[in-house]
C-alpha cells in the first residue's frame, strides 16, 4: 500500500509540474500578445503592474483618451467609437487612474472628477451611460442613446469612484448620492449582470461600515446573476471570476466551490495567439469591429492575467 501511495504521489507531482509548465507557457504567450498587438495603453498598464514599469507612461497613454471637458472618450471603451466623453468611458479612465495609485493631486483626476460632477443628472440622481454623440459613430448594436439601462450601470460604480476621490467631491452631495444608491440597491436593483459588476466596484470603494449596509443584498443579486452552469460559459454571460477578482473578495465564499472550474475554463479558452477574445460581436460595421475586437483582446488578456495572478 505504501508503494502504491508513493507511486500516486509521484504521478501527482509530475502532473503538477506539467501544469505549471503549461501555465507558464500560456502566460508568456499572453505577454507576447500584449506587447506586440494590444493598444499602447494596455501594454503600459501590463508593464506597470507586472514588470515595475513607468507610471508616467500609463498617464501618457491614458491622456490620449481624455477630452478637454475632463471626461474620457475616443474609443477607450472599444465598443463605441465616438470622440465625445461619456460616463462609461470616464469610469474606465478613473479605474485605471486608481490602479496606478493616483491621488487627488493628479490633474487628470481633478479634470475627470469635475466632468463627473458637471454631468450629474439631478432628476435621475445619476449619469447617462453614453452621450447623444454615440449615435454618430460606429458602435455595437446595443450602444444607442437613451437606452433602458439600469441605474447602477454606471451610477453605482461612479458613486464608488467619487468615494475614492472624496476630497474633490462636496460632502453633502456625496452623502445624498450614497443614500440614493443604498435605497436603489435594497429596493430596486436588478439581476442585470452589468449592474452587479458596478455594485461590486461600489462596495470596494466604500468605508467598511457603509459597505456592510448593502453587502448582503449585493451578495443576493450576485447569486442570481453569476452563471455557474459550465455549459453556458462559452457564451455571453457573467462568469464567477468577473466579479471575484481575488480570494479576498467578499463574494469568494459564495462561489469558492465553482472557482477552480472557472479558472480551468479560463485557461482552456485562451486563443492560439496568446490572447482571450470577446464572446460577442457587433453585427455591423464589420471593418471597424475587427479593430475593436483586437482592442478588446488586449483588455481581456490583461484582465485575465490579473485574475490568474491573484488565484
Amino acid at each position: 500500500m505504501q508503494k502504491a501511495n508513493t507511486s500516486i504521489a509521484i504521478i501527482l507531482l509530475k502532473v503538477g509540474i506539467q501544469m505549471e509548465k503549461l501555465l507558464a507557457e500560456q502566460r508568456q504567450n499572453a505577454v507576447e500578445f500584449l506587447k506586440s498587438k494590444a493598444r499602447p495603453l494596455e501594454k503600459a498598464l501590463y508593464e506597470f503592474e507586472f514588470e515595475d514599469g513607468n507610471r508616467e507612461r500609463v498617464l501618457e497613454e491614458l491622456q490620449v483618451f481624455q477630452n478637454e471637458d475632463g471626461g474620457f472618450g475616443n474609443g477607450l471603451e472599444p465598443d463605441f467609437r465616438c470622440e465625445a466623453s461619456s460616463a462609461l468611458a470616464t469610469s474606465i479612465g478613473l479605474q485605471h487612474l486608481i490602479r496606478i495609485g493616483t491621488d487627488e493631486s493628479e490633474t487628470m483626476v481633478q479634470k475627470a472628477i469635475q466632468y463627473v460632477l458637471d454631468t450629474f443628472n439631478a432628476e435621475k440622481m445619476g449619469w447617462e451611460i453614453v452621450p447623444e454623440e454615440v449615435e454618430t459613430a460606429p458602435r455595437a448594436i446595443w450602444w444607442n442613446y437613451g437606452g433602458d439601462w439600469p441605474w447602477g450601470n454606471p451610477s453605482a460604480e461612479m458613486t464608488g469612484l467619487l468615494h475614492h476621490y472624496k476630497e474633490l467631491v462636496p460632502e453633502e452631495f456625496l452623502e445624498k448620492l450614497t443614500t440614493h444608491a443604498f435605497f436603489y440597491i435594497n429596493e430596486e436593483a436588478t439581476n442585470d449582470f452589468h449592474e452587479v459588476q458596478c455594485l461590486v466596484k461600489l462596495i470596494k470603494e466604500l468605508p467598511a461600515e457603509k459597505a456592510e449596509q448593502i453587502n448582503a443584498r449585493v451578495r443576493e443579486i450576485a447569486l442570481n446573476s453569476v452563471t455557474t452552469d459550465q455549459e453556458k460559459w462559452h457564451g455571453y454571460c457573467l462568469l464567477p471570476l468577473q466579479v471575484i477578482s481575488s480570494p479576498a473578495s467578499f463574494l469568494y465564499e459564495d462561489f469558492k466551490e465553482i472557482i477552480p472550474a472557472n479558472i480551468k475554463h479560463l485557461s482552456a479558452s485562451q486563443a492560439e495567439d496568446g490572447s482571450w477574445k470577446p464572446a460577442w460581436s457587433w453585427g455591423r460595421y464589420e471593418d471597424v469591429w475587427e479593430t475593436a475586437k483586437q482592442e478588446w483582446s488586449g483588455v481581456l488578456t490583461l484582465d485575465n492575467l490579473r485574475v490568474l495572478r491573484e488565484f
